[in-house]
């Protein structure tokens, strides 16, 4: 028998079942900290603060097997530069009567003209929600596998989308090698300044789609410590 759609508290329509597949993630031990557990909920547990704004954002990513000449490339990851300075990932504010995997694509196209490439986020996408209950704001979270042909239309696209110039500055591939200096690459990349969460939810996404494993992330995130190491 077919399930019928429910409504999730903010005119979001999902099945029952795609509610029960929505669970907390399992964090890896070397990211426990507070900037990402705290205020982790289940979907379920997000739906009960109606009131709440809603945003949702997605790292888009796509396989790159292969290596240059400053190391393995591994994949192209996407992220971008605010208008703010920060770093970021594709997304934003929901509003109230949209559904948010609607409303993600919504904003991903306005910002990165996602809509072109015809793979939409989908709740298969679907990895963490957080709530800052001092800004009555839930996080959702999306974990986004494309095509390497997709992610580099959609870095030409991105320059056509209507929030280019405006809201987003531009974007760029994360680099997840680690050069001969132990220092330069991703280390380094992660010394930037990035939007909220933006920094912890790149680690994140990279080791719940086998980039990087924990012993990786322990050692880049010690590595970017190390400025002693950085070019002079």
């Amino acid at each position: 028998m077919a399930e019928v759609p429910i409504n999730d508290g903010h005119n979001n329509l999902m099945t029952s079942r795609t509610q029960n597949y929505l669970p907390i993630p399992e964090i890896p031990r070397c990211l426990q900290q507070s900037t990402i557990t705290k205020g982790l909920i289940s979907y379920n547990e997000a739906q009960k603060l109606d009131r709440y704004g809603l945003a949702a954002h997605t790292c888009v990513w796509a396989p790159q097997p292969g290596a240059s000449k400053f190391g393995e490339l591994k994949a192209a990851v996407m992220m971008h530069l605010r208008f703010d300075g920060t770093f970021g990932f594709p997304g934003g504010l929901i509003n109230f009567d949209e559904d948010v995997v609607e409303g993600l694509n919504r904003e991903m196209n306005e910002e990165i003209g996602f809509g072109h490439i015809g793979c939409p986020v989908t709740w298969n996408d679907y990895y963490k929600t957080q709530v800052i209950h001092e800004k009555e704001l839930v996080l959702h979270f999306f974990i986004k596998e494309v095509t390497l042909d997709q992610l580099q239309d959609l870095e030409k696209r991105t320059l056509l989308a209507p929030d280019f110039g405006k809201e987003v500055m531009g974007n760029v591939r994360v680099p997840l090698y680690t050069m001969e200096n132990m220092y330069s690459g991703l280390p380094e990349f992660l010394n930037n300044r990035f939007i909220g969460t933006a920094k912890q939810d790149l680690l994140l996404a990279l080791h719940h789609v086998k980039l990087l494993t924990e012993t990786d992330i322990i050692e880049v995130m010690l590595k970017s410590q190390t400025l002693n190491l950085a070019p002079s």
